[in-house]
C-alpha cells in the first residue's frame, strides 16, 4: 500500500460524511432520521479529528455535506486526509450521473471550492449502477488523471459496484473504494487482487447500510475476515460522536 502522496497516515477507521449532509435514503436503516443541525454537525466533524480519526469521506450527492466540512474544518485541513468523488450528483433528491469532460471539471471544481481546498487527498469516481459504461463509454478515466496532473488531488481511485468494473479500475487506480462487510463478501477476490497491486483500499458499507449491528460489523473486518490485512481503512458513517468514539476504541483494541 502506497501512502506517501496523502498527508497523513491512515487511521484504520475513516468518517463518512453522508449523515451530516444528506437524509438517508430508505435502503439505510437511519432512513428519516434528520439531519444534525448546524452546531451538532460542527462538533461531530471536530470530535472526529480529535479522537485520532485521518480520513473524512464525502461527495457531491451527500447533499450539504462537502459544504459543511469546509465550513467548519477549514482551518484544521492539514490535519486529515479528506476524499470525495465525482460523477454522481443529487438533484431534487435523485441520482444522476455526468461524466462529461465538462460536467466532471464543473463538479470538482464546484467541490473544491465547497471544501474550501485547492486539493483533495484523494478523488474517486463515484460510479453508476451500470460502471462499466462509466469507464467504457467516457472520458472518466483521462478527466480523472488530468486532475491528479492539475494537482486538484493527490490520489485517484474508484468506488464501484460490479466486480468487471473493479477490476478495471486497478489498472490505473491509487485508490479502491470496495464494498465489504459480514453480509456482502461478494468482493473478497477484488480486496485481494487491489492489496496485491498495492492500491489503498477502503472499505464502505462495512455495516451493511446500518442493518448490522456495529460490534457485529467491526468484528468481521477486524477479526474474522479473511482479507483483514488488506482493509486499510474502513469508513463509517454516524451523526453520533459516542458511536463513532466506540468504533474507534473497537479498532484501536485490535491494533
Amino acid at each position: 500500500m502506497n501512502t506517501n502522496m496523502l498527508q497523513h497516515r491512515i487511521s484504520k477507521i475513516g468518517f463518512g460524511a453522508y449523515q451530516i449532509g444528506r437524509v438517508a435514503s430508505e435502503k439505510y436503516a437511519s432512513f428519516g432520521k434528520s439531519l444534525p443541525c448546524d452546531s451538532e454537525a460542527e462538533s461531530l466533524l471536530h470530535g472526529v479529528l480529535d479522537i485520532g480519526i485521518t480520513l473524512i469521506d464525502t461527495a457531491p450527492a451527500y447533499g450539504c455535506s462537502e459544504e459543511r466540512i469546509g465550513k467548519y474544518l477549514r482551518n484544521r485541513r492539514n490535519e486529515y486526509n479528506l476524499c470525495t468523488k465525482v460523477g454522481e450528483l443529487t438533484i431534487d433528491g435523485n441520482s444522476e450521473f455526468d461524466f462529461t469532460q465538462k460536467g466532471m471539471r464543473e463538479s470538482v471544481e464546484h467541490s473544491l471550492r465547497r471544501l474550501k481546498t485547492e486539493c483533495v487527498d484523494i478523488l474517486l469516481i463515484h460510479a453508476p449502477p451500470d460502471d462499466l459504461s462509466a469507464l467504457h463509454q467516457t472520458d472518466a478515466i483521462e478527466m480523472m488523471h488530468a486532475f491528479k496532473q492539475e494537482g486538484k488531488a493527490r490520489a485517484i481511485g474508484f468506488s464501484g459496484k460490479t466486480i468487471e468494473a473493479q477490476k478495471e479500475a486497478l489498472a490505473w487506480s491509487d485508490v479502491m473504494m470496495i464494498e465489504y462487510s459480514a453480509a456482502n463478501q461478494t468482493n473478497e477476490p477484488i480486496i485481494s487482487l487491489a492489496n496485491e497491486s498495492g492500491k489503498l483500499i477502503l472499505v464502505k458499507k462495512a455495516m451493511n447500510s446500518g442493518h448490522l449491528s456495529g460490534n457485529e460489523a467491526i468484528e468481521f473486518v477486524t477479526k474474522k475476515s479473511p482479507v483483514l490485512n488488506a482493509l486499510h481503512c474502513t469508513v463509517i458513517g454516524s451523526s453520533s460522536l459516542e458511536r463513532m468514539r466506540t468504533n474507534v476504541t473497537a479498532f484501536t483494541t485490535v491494533e
